[in-house]
């Protein structure tokens, strides 16, 4: 499933084809939303934003398009002079004169007034975007330590979207393990430095991935990785698919844990349990 920054990135790309451009086609094709889409057809757009993972198209009449990914959904940008085939189920196509947005596949869309945004199902359980500029690092520390989330391991908390939104499995598994937080333990267990090095790594780990495209190494380790024959999935990340490798930082081997489905890879030399068992 694509992450915050995933989810970001798609927005500015988006926002780049269709803000300030006059919309000369739209067609919502998507069964759930059909019945409201004369409310933003051809309907030119003020401002594209996310939530977490969730993404708002905000038309100028003050109605929006919220959408989520999910696992299989996609957006698109092409010129409008591009023959696009897919096999996918094409759900929302946005034209100007110049480009074709497009949304694929994903199931969960709803054309809702702008004023009603906070009010959305989804939206309304969220917690703060750590990639919002509004997210602080003393948030971040307040909330790991509040009565919701103290006592949650951090491998729950790090996939709970009440507590941050836009987290998800890779960076649950990279953020741990920049913090050195083992994935059983709790902010509970954790003494004032780590908690404050846990949300230095929340934030800072989230905006690298945001600005790189999914990178949450540097570029030099990235590339020294892929010289080493690492493939990509691995080698722009320092533990997440890396289960087989040495770690970086202590050249013990990354080991796998799974919750629920779910995999979290982490070294158990750097990120060394605190909580009582």
């Amino acid at each position: 499933m694509p992450e915050g920054p995933e989810i970001r990135r798609a927005a500015d790309r988006i926002s780049k084809a269709l803000i300030g451009k006059e919309i000369i086609e739209s067609n919502f094709y998507y069964e759930r939303i059909r019945e409201k889409e004369e409310k933003v057809k051809n309907k030119n757009i003020k401002e594209i934003t996310t939530k977490g993972k969730a993404m708002l198209i905000r038309f100028e009449n003050d109605w929006s398009m919220y959408s989520h990914n999910q696992l299989y959904g996609r957006w698109t940008v092409n010129l409008n002079t591009t023959r696009v085939k897919s096999a996918r189920a094409l759900r929302v196509v946005l034209k100007t004169k110049k480009h074709a947005v497009r949304l694929w596949s994903a199931t969960n869309i709803d054309l809702i007034p702008t004023s009603e945004e906070d009010e959305h199902p989804f939206l309304k359980k969220i917690g703060p975007d750590v990639l919002n500029e509004s997210c602080s690092f003393e948030l971040i520390e307040e909330r790991l330590t509040s009565k919701n989330f103290h006592k949650k391991k951090a491998s729950t908390l790090m996939l709970d979207q009440t507590f941050f939104a836009g987290l998800g499995n890779y960076l649950r598994s990279e953020i741990l393990f920049d913090a050195k937080i083992h994935p059983d333990d709790r902010p509970f267990d954790l003494d004032k430095t780590k908690i404050t090095q846990w949300a230095n790594s929340i934030k800072n780990i989230s905006h690298l991935a945001y600005k790189t495209g999914g990178f949450t190494v540097s570029k030099s380790l990235a590339d020294k990785n892929k010289a080493n024959g690492e493939s990509k999935r691995s080698y722009r990340h320092a533990v997440f698919m890396r289960n087989k490798y040495e770690c970086l930082d202590c050249k013990s081997r990354i080991e796998r844990k799974w919750y629920g489905k779910r995999k979290l890879d982490y070294c158990p030399s750097c990120q060394i349990q605190r909580a009582k068992v």
